[in-house]
């Protein structure tokens, strides 16, 4: 009886580690989600240097916990900090700041169980966010993203938007992007990835970046990140993400 409840505990626990939300990536979202009543805590870092030209410098802070509601559906509670440094032609400002807070949602249109997943797997995220210091600015963001994965090989498309709405003005962005994953050893995966920001008003500049991503998995903590180089109105873009499950 003691062996059967042990090997019982160590399958259960096995399989959500091998289901925890993670992504291959570092600019894009993976449609891998949160078993259902599991809870994860996810830290991001985005830095965007020397973006349209400026000189000036951008890192972001992105933290929160992730919610499994069901196998599929996955909700996140995020929170942004925000450091800037702007190059004026006598003057060099920083700024430190709480910059929004929101909630998301994350479905995954195909079954989780490794058992029943097929190849082919897509996934929609919708989020809804406050800006703290311009009071009336609510944000949208949306993203539909498709993952294809065969033996080694992961691939993934994300397209995603972003809408600030204020009562006498909007600003909308596309944000596009596609990668590939390559499983090198067990837990530890190596590919490239290309981002973009496409900004659809006169209010900020589109940027681009692409470069090599890594990920590794180790238990109930994972890694991801991308060391994205400019290729249109940005020097460097790195962003890195890790969690740990519970």
């Amino acid at each position: 009886m003691r062996t059967a409840l042990a090997f019982l505990i160590v399958a259960c626990l096995g399989q959500r580690t091998a289901q925890a939300g993670r992504s291959f990536y570092g600019w894009l979202y993976g449609t891998e989600v949160m078993p259902e009543r599991g809870v994860e805590l996810q830290t991001w870092i985005v830095e965007q240097n020397d973006k349209y030209g400026s000189g000036g410098r951008d890192s972001s802070l992105w933290w929160g916990p992730l919610i499994g509601i069901t196998d599929r559906l996955e909700l996140a509670l995020p929170i942004e900090l925000e450091w800037t440094r702007t190059e004026g032609a006598e003057t060099t400002k920083t700024s430190f700041t709480f910059r929004r807070f929101g909630i998301e949602a994350r479905y995954r249109l195909a079954s989780a169980d490794p058992a029943e997943a097929p190849a082919f797997v897509p996934l929609i995220r919708l989020a809804a966010k406050r800006d703290v210091s311009v009071r009336d600015d609510l944000r949208l963001e949306g993203d539909l993203v498709a993952s294809y994965e065969v033996g080694p090989v992961h691939a993934l498309l994300d397209v995603g938007f972003v809408s600030d709405l204020q009562p006498h003005r909007s600003h909308n962005e596309l944000r596009p992007g596609a990668g590939l994953s390559i499983r090198l050893a067990s837990g530890l995966r190596f590919g490239g990835e290309v981002y973009s920001e496409l900004a659809f008003d006169s209010q900020s500049q589109s940027w681009a970046a692409a470069g090599p991503n890594l990920a590794w998995t180790h238990g109930r903590f994972w890694f991801s990140g991308a060391f994205g180089i400019g290729i249109y109105h940005v020097k460097l873009a790195p962003r890195f993400m890790w969690g740990i499950a519970f």
